[in-house]
């Protein structure tokens, strides 16, 4: 799809997760044998990093952010790839660490010109939080339905903007309980619920 170089690619995917994190450091050391030449990248690669680079939660069954740095790499590729012709990759989510793997990915991409994205990107996400709200404000669900809809993440971390009289912003970045969340949809002030 994007003529790419799977050593360029495996240092996207390096550098999508934390310093320091298992698929950090086996990224690393792939490429760094492959950089070297004492080792060819293995057609294989992708499979064995997600075998080998990823904490498993429960018996090897879910790899740890595994599939948010899949479908981000995949988003800033298809960006790169097609550019101006896509006008929105949303992507719906309830995990924050994609807000930073794809503020990692853009940071490295830019520094090292390896994807062809601009910093104003179409990639957007769609937090659970922002729908229950847009559903709630539109009548689609009431209190008793959002309280049971929330209850897995009962206490979660919200970011918003709560909008002034006087046309000035509060930035909120917070935990907030269901009970909290729900006074903030019913409360008086306007309100942007951004993740």
């Amino acid at each position: 799809m994007v003529d790419y170089h799977d050593l360029k690619l495996m240092k996207v995917f390096a550098n999508a997760s934390s310093p320091g994190s298992k698929q950090h450091r086996y990224l690393k050391k792939q490429i760094q044998e492959a950089e070297t030449g004492r080792v060819d990248i293995d057609d294989e690669w992708i499979g064995n990093y997600y075998e080998n680079g990823f904490d498993s939660k429960e018996e090897g069954i879910i790899k740890k952010n595994a599939g948010e740095t899949s479908i981000l790499a995949l988003a800033f590729l298809l960006v790169h790839h097609y550019g101006n012709k896509i006008k929105q990759i949303s992507i719906s989510t309830s995990d924050f660490a994609v807000v930073e793997i794809k503020k990692k990915i853009m940071d490295y991409s830019s520094k090292h010109n390896l994807l062809n994205v601009p910093t104003i990107n179409p990639i957007s996400f769609l937090s659970t939080d922002v729908l229950l709200a847009r559903a709630f404000r539109m009548g689609m669900i009431g209190e008793t339905e959002l309280i049971y809809l929330r209850k897995s993440t009962h206490r979660k971390r919200v970011i918003c903007i709560v909008r002034n009289n006087d046309s000035t912003v509060v930035p909120v970045d917070t935990v907030m309980e269901t009970e909290d969340f729900l006074q903030l949809l019913k409360g008086n002030e306007s309100y942007d619920i951004i993740f």
